[in-house]
């Protein structure tokens, strides 16, 4: 069973996210911010990461920086799920390595296509 880690400081997103997934078959994990995001992956053997921008203690920006940097969770494919929907915080998660960018307010099935098809890794093949 693949595993799925959500980090968002919103308790509902993480919620419905958590439970759309499983209805998939997918085991998810959750975080309510960054710093917790980062200890989990290193922890836990996840397969995909869900990230929020905006998060306290540390941004899904800088979680997903340290997550690139350790060779333990490097390979590990990120979708950022977010409020902040501009062009250059597109190109900044994609400059992090990130394989999504998806603006809330989302769609449950798209992301879970999205989430399927990094998961295979098919689509944007680091493309955002």
């Amino acid at each position: 069973m693949q595993k799925i880690l959500v980090a968002d400081d919103e308790e509902d997103i993480r919620l419905i996210i958590k439970f759309a997934l499983e209805d998939k078959g997918y085991k998810v994990l959750t975080a309510s911010d960054g710093a917790e995001a980062v200890a989990m992956a290193n922890k836990e053997k996840v397969d995909l990461i869900i990230l929020d921008a905006a998060m306290p203690k540390m941004d899904g920006y800088e979680a997903c920086r340290k997550l690139k940097k350790d060779a333990a969770t490097k390979d590990i494919p990120v979708i950022f799920l977010t409020a902040i929907d501009l062009q250059k915080d597109k190109l900044k998660s994609q400059r992090l390595g990130a394989v999504k960018f998806i603006a809330k307010p989302f769609d449950i099935e798209t992301l879970i296509e999205e989430v399927a098809s990094a998961l295979n890794g098919i689509g944007s093949g680091g493309r955002i």
